[in-house]
């Protein structure tokens, strides 16, 4: 994984639609205080931030595209609040490395309309193949986290930046898992075998004997 690379991208994608994340994200933390509407809401940044990264025009309204997945952002949070809580009740470390490989969970909520659940699977099972990139990854996207949290509503900008980053490595695994081109290979496979066959094939030329009468002659 491309460290820099990932942040190099994330800064081009928030800084094209600054605004709209800043706004956005001002959203989500004031709808946030009733609760309830806090998982949808935060579905709802991420959808925002896939948009972005795919080049579409994003608007305001994208934030509460999360509403449309009310129960699945609602199983998502609760089933991530209890592992979570598992493990830091386990010596507190379990809770660390989970924090770890639960990072592309909420961007594979989305990206792969996931239930909750498989997308904290698929997200665990990406983090244990590639845990030294992920945790450099969560140590640099907590930094982020604590330094916008620690200046007055840098937040607004910060929180909108680990999700774009979030977002995008976790398209860069995806696209670097091997059954993610299966199809491709299969199809390469193929073609090659078709070619093989066309230059293996005998060429027929035609000749005319002394009679004028026309033979084949393979080649």
């Amino acid at each position: 994984m491309d460290h820099e690379q990932i942040f190099s991208d994330t800064w081009n994608v928030f800084r094209k639609d600054f605004v709209t994340y800043i706004i956005a994200t001002l959203i989500v933390s004031v709808g946030s205080i009733l609760v309830i509407t806090a998982p949808p809401l935060f579905y709802g940044i991420y959808y925002m931030v896939l948009k972005g990264i795919r080049g579409e025009e994003i608007e305001i309204k994208d934030v509460f595209e999360g509403f449309n997945y009310f129960v699945k952002s609602w199983v998502f949070a609760i089933v991530a609040v209890i592992l979570l809580a598992i493990g830091f009740m386990l010596l507190f470390i379990p809770g660390l490395v989970l924090m770890v490989l639960l990072i592309y969970a909420l961007p594979l909520l989305v990206i792969r309309d996931y239930g909750g659940v498989d997308a904290i699977k698929e997200s665990i099972e990406i983090g244990r193949a590639n845990f030294v990139d992920t945790l450099i990854l969560a140590i640099v996207i907590w930094i982020i986290s604590a330094i916008g949290g620690y200046v007055v509503v840098g937040f607004l900008i910060t929180l909108p930046i680990v999700a774009i980053a979030e977002t995008i490595a976790t398209m860069r695994m995806l696209e670097a898992r091997p059954d993610e081109y299966t199809d491709i290979t299969e199809d390469a496979e193929f073609e090659e075998v078709e070619e093989s066959k066309q230059i293996n094939e005998p060429e027929e030329a035609h000749s005319q004997d002394d009679d004028g009468t026309e033979r084949e002659q393979a080649i």
